[in-house]
């Protein structure tokens, strides 16, 4: 039978795994802001979960923002100095998850391992509760800047302080909760450089694509599509 010890490191990572799951439907897109810039990824279409399309952000960088767009969708001008406050808002938030990380998935392990569960390892557990209390005052009190609801933060707030492993993903949740980027095609032309934008026209005309050709062609679905796909063809 595997000690508390095991179960205990075995359990930390994965719950934070489960969290970190997200399921997509066809026509959405995650977008990652890192300090080099803008990235995309799509779901993995060759697998459903609950019928939709599961994506796992890479989990040894859970302080990178990332953002939920679909397509089509309503166009929006990127708002960059909006945005600028929302990033800098958030940048606290990454640090404190930069350092949760190392407690929960490096130390914690570690002095679990080597002095079992002892004194040392309820300085850590007391160490994790006291950062992510202090996180979520900080949250509490920026939570205009960072697009947090009272009811939305509430709901945060308890899930990071019942499971601290739950509390690796702030950023993302917070960043997830960021109000709509618009439409991906547009908002990317923002955000990439011109090869970029080529190979991100490419990979999203193939999506459109495949998910014409499982609509009927008298369908709604179908023709806003087909009046959408002309948009990103003249972009590429």
């Amino acid at each position: 039978m595997l000690s508390f010890e095991v179960l205990l490191i075995l359990g930390v990572i994965g719950f934070y795994l489960y969290d970190s799951i997200m399921l997509f439907n066809i026509n959405e897109l995650l977008l990652t802001k890192s300090y080099k810039g803008w990235f995309y990824s799509f779901p993995a279409l060759g697998f459903q979960l609950l019928k939709r399309y599961p994506l796992l952000p890479n989990p040894l960088i859970p302080h990178m923002a990332i953002f939920r767009v679909s397509w089509p969708n309503d166009a929006k001008l990127f708002d960059e100095d909006k945005f600028k406050i929302f990033s800098q808002s958030l940048k606290p938030v990454q640090l404190a998850v930069n350092i949760l990380f190392m407690l929960l998935l490096i130390y914690l392990p570690m002095i679990a391992l080597m002095y079992g569960s002892g004194p040392k390892l309820l300085i850590i557990f007391g160490i994790t509760y006291l950062l992510i209390s202090t996180i979520l005052l900080y949250i509490f009190n920026n939570k205009d800047k960072l697009y947090m609801s009272n009811k939305r933060f509430v709901s945060f707030a308890f899930e990071s302080l019942v499971c601290p492993p739950f509390a690796l993903n702030m950023v993302r949740k917070i960043s997830l909760n960021h109000p709509n980027l618009g439409d991906p095609i547009f908002f990317s032309e923002s955000v990439f450089d011109i090869n970029n934008q080529e190979i991100f026209n490419k990979d999203i005309s193939k999506l459109i694509n495949r998910r014409m050709s499982f609509l009927e062609v008298d369908s709604d679905n179908y023709i806003e599509l087909s009046s959408y796909y002309p948009k990103l063809k003249v972009r590429k």
